[in-house]
């Protein structure tokens, strides 16, 4: 996924790099016009303005960063006479892409006292100067329900880059987790549980009946630990396994249970294990079991019949 990142650039440089860090933590690849270093595509053929809008129409979606500045508008260049921040937003928009829009609390207070005073340009605010109230119109624009039939009007306050980086991270997690997931996978880091299963058939038990031994290991054959691990059998006779903290890559969990042979001479089973990856992703499996004697001849097997993923708390680890 590609985001491109959208405000003034020199006044917020720490605040744009921080970010641009913080999505490349979840795995998201952060466009910036001032980070060579990123995704930003540069074409010597056309000017830079063009460029950041064909870099806008590359992207999944668009943060947008509104702060004290607007940016000088862009009218005599042939281009709408608009700021190149506000530019950006409005191609965004024109193509429907997501546009997560953050503005500075002290800005917001502005655009409150300079709307109540009938959007005087002379009044003196605390946080944007006069020639910076191109920014009330960029919030005019994208706030009222009634342009927004195909989009989003939100807006997300933010006091700091701190609290900035925290919506971020909860706003793009929760998008980009699937991916995760898949990637780990790929890349062998997420934990996988399969089975294996023998049976044995014993001719007399404790109460002289015959029976078949089913053992049966859970194993994590993932290239990640699984972690709160609950193994049991799907019926109400069975009684659940205790919980294991960790599964390390590798680690068998061996388990055993009887079927006695008075009604026929197989037994099927459903086995549940259910666990949890260090990425915020809990998974439940469910295992066909299968045991049989036919004459002389013992047959057994574990089909995986379904995988569910869901959403869970990051794993955390308590230091004392």
């Amino acid at each position: 996924m590609k985001v491109f990142i959208s405000s003034t650039v020199y006044d917020l440089l720490d605040v744009r790099a921080e970010l641009a860090c913080e999505l490349a933590a979840l795995g998201i690849s952060p466009v910036l016009s001032d980070d060579k270093l990123s995704d930003f595509k540069v074409d010597c053929n056309v000017n830079s303005i063009e460029t950041c809008l064909v870099n806008v129409d590359a992207c999944d979606a668009v943060i947008l960063i509104l702060d004290r500045r607007y940016g000088p508008k862009l009218g005599q260049f042939g281009f709408e006479d608009v700021s190149a921040t506000h530019l950006e937003y409005r191609r965004a928009a024109a193509s429907n892409k997501p546009v997560h829009f953050f503005v500075r609390d002290r800005l917001l207070a502005d655009h409150t006292i300079w709307k109540r005073n009938k959007k005087k340009d002379e009044i003196e605010l605390a946080w944007v100067e006069s020639k910076n109230h191109g920014l009330f119109d960029l919030l005019d624009e994208h706030m009222p329900l009634v342009s927004k039939k195909n989009g989003s009007n939100w807006i997300h306050t933010f006091t700091s880059s701190v609290d900035l980086n925290t919506a971020v991270r909860k706003t793009f997690g929760a998008i980009v987790l699937p991916e995760r997931v898949v990637s780990a996978i790929q890349h062998n880091e997420f934990p996988i549980i399969d089975v294996s299963v023998k049976v044995e058939y014993v001719a007399s038990g404790s109460r002289g009946s015959p029976y078949l031994s089913i053992a049966t290991d859970v194993v994590n054959v993932g290239g990640g630990p699984a972690f709160n691990v609950r193994v049991h059998l799907d019926s109400e006779e069975s009684a659940k396994i205790p919980e294991m903290v960790v599964m390390p890559t590798g680690k068998r969990f061996p388990m055993c249970s009887q079927y006695p042979l008075l009604t026929g001479s197989e037994c099927n089973l459903t086995l549940v294990v259910s666990y949890e990856s260090a990425i915020g992703v809990s998974v439940s499996d469910r295992f066909k079991i299968h045991g049989a004697k036919y004459g002389n001849a013992l047959s057994s097997g574990g089909i995986l019949e379904s995988r569910s993923y869901r959403r869970c708390s990051e794993v955390t680890v308590v230091i004392e």
